[in-house]
């Protein structure tokens, strides 16, 4: 009984970091999009190496690049919201953050799931539950490349590989929303980049290494490869 009771709590109040499966399936995920420029790229390179992905898009983004959604969604990769603006979803008032949830989810239709990550991480007990109260599950993530601030394409690549185990979500961004001047209420210690050349350089040089050894999947599909692991995210920070 109260195995039971922790697993409903965990359920209702935690964040999804990786799943448990004996597969060697994993999800790439990619935030902060879409971006006209780096979005294509992204695709073309998860083309080529037959990869799935999940994107968590920006609602104005959204609405901004509207084909992008659709060859996103067309593509066969999920796509999750990550607030309408990039607001860290601590410092909104309650009203402010399910109306900036609902927004963007309006702006992914008819392409969207019932997945969200909080921007940078950030989310507080009543976050959570709002999100739990519209329906979403909240996607947190194993590892971060580091992409956001590494201009070292093979040093990111090797991080890929290495950290990399069955059920894994790998936080990635195919844009960076706020131009490397983040709304979050810590400041940074590292320099954030917005050119993505060199996280693509390493998507593409880890997919290589990768081949045969790992399928890439979407966060639906992780879930269905096996059981999902939560962890209590209140204070997570990385960019």
């Amino acid at each position: 009984m109260i195995t039971q009771v922790k697993a409903e709590i965990k359920k209702i109040l935690g964040s999804l970091t990786s799943v448990v499966t004996k597969d060697r399936v994993a999800a790439l995920t990619f935030d902060d999009g879409p971006h006209p420029e780096f979005t294509p790229q992204v695709l073309d390179v998860l083309d080529r190496h037959r990869a799935q992905a999940t994107f968590f898009m920006v609602g104005q983004a959204a609405k901004q690049y509207p084909d992008l959604v659709r060859r996103v969604g067309e593509a066969g990769h999920a796509i999750g919201g990550h607030s309408w603006d990039h607001s860290s979803f601590r410092r909104l008032t309650g009203s402010e953050r399910r109306r900036q949830m609902l927004a963007c989810q309006e702006a992914l239709a008819p392409y969207g799931s019932p997945l969200v990550r909080p921007p940078y991480g950030e989310q507080s007990l009543a976050a959570r539950l709002d999100a739990f109260r519209l329906g979403y599950e909240v996607v947190g993530w194993s590892f971060d490349v580091g992409d956001w601030y590494e201009l070292d394409a093979s040093l990111m690549a090797n991080r890929l590989v290495e950290w990399l185990q069955p059920g894994s979500v790998v936080l990635l961004h195919d844009a960076l929303f706020d131009q490397s001047k983040p709304a979050s209420e810590r400041k940074h210690e590292r320099q954030s980049h917005a050119d993505r050349k060199f996280m693509l350089k390493a998507l593409d040089e880890a997919l290589k290494r990768l081949s045969g050894r790992y399928h890439f999947v979407t966060v639906p599909e992780l879930l269905r490869r096996g059981s999902p692991y939560r962890t209590f995210w209140f204070k997570k920070f990385v960019y």
